[in-house]
C-alpha cells in the first residue's frame, strides 16, 4: 500500500481552504469598522462646520434669544375666555386699543392697581383684536347691549367696563366719568 504523503492528505487541503476564509472574513470585518469610523468622522466634521458657520453669520448672540423669548399676557382677555377668569370676582375693561383715547383708558388700568387686598382683579379686551372685531359696534348707531348675560348677547361700545362674579356680568357700564370712579 501507498502512504500518503502530507500534500495529498485531503484533511490538510480542507484546513487550508478554512484559514483562507477566516483571514477573508476578517479582512471583511476590518473594512466595515474602517468604514463606520470614517463616517462617524464625517458626520462630526460636517457638524462642526456647520458650528463655526452660523457661530460667524451670527451678529449677537442676545438678538436671538429675544426671538426666542416670549410672554403670555395674563392680563388680557378675549370676548370668549372673559366669563371663565380664575377670579370670582373681577372687572373687563373693554376698548379699542387704536382708539384715538385708548392712552387714557390703558392709564386707568396702570392705576388702578387690580388684584391687591382690596380691589377685583381687572382685564383689558382689546376691542381691536380680530376675535372680538364681531363684537364691537362701531359707527354712528354704537348700540350696546347692556343686558348681556351671555357671551353671544355682547355688544361694546367704544368704552365698555363689565363686573363679572361668578362667571355671570352684573354690570355693564359704559360712562367713562362712573368707570373712573369705579377704578380709584
Amino acid at each position: 500500500m501507498k502512504k500518503k504523503t502530507l500534500k495529498e492528505n485531503p484533511m490538510i487541503k480542507s484546513n487550508k481552504k478554512v484559514r483562507l476564509n477566516s483571514v477573508t472574513s476578517s479582512s471583511e470585518d476590518d473594512n466595515i469598522v474602517r468604514n463606520f469610523v470614517f463616517i462617524i468622522v464625517f458626520i462630526a466634521v460636517i457638524v462642526g462646520v456647520a458650528y463655526g458657520a452660523t457661530a460667524l453669520f451670527k451678529k449677537d448672540k442676545d438678538d436671538t434669544v429675544d426671538l426666542v423669548k416670549g410672554s403670555i399676557n395674563y392680563d388680557k382677555v378675549v370676548v370668549g375666555t372673559l366669563l371663565n377668569r380664575p377670579y370670582d370676582e373681577y372687572y373687563v375693561l373693554a376698548y379699542d386699543s387704536e382708539a384715538s383715547e385708548a392712552v387714557k383708558y390703558s392709564a386707568m388700568i396702570t392705576t388702578y392697581k387690580g388684584a391687591d387686598e382690596d380691589n377685583l382683579k381687572i382685564y383689558f379686551l382689546d376691542l381691536n383684536n380680530e376675535l372680538n372685531k364681531k363684537y364691537y359696534n362701531v359707527g354712528e348707531d354704537n348700540k350696546s347691549n347692556k343686558n348681556a348675560k351671555k357671551i353671544e348677547d355682547l355688544d361694546f361700545g367704544d368704552l365698555t367696563l363689565l363686573h363679572i362674579k361668578k362667571g355671570e356680568i352684573t354690570e355693564y357700564i359704559e360712562d367713562y366719568q362712573t368707570i373712573q370712579e369705579k377704578l380709584k
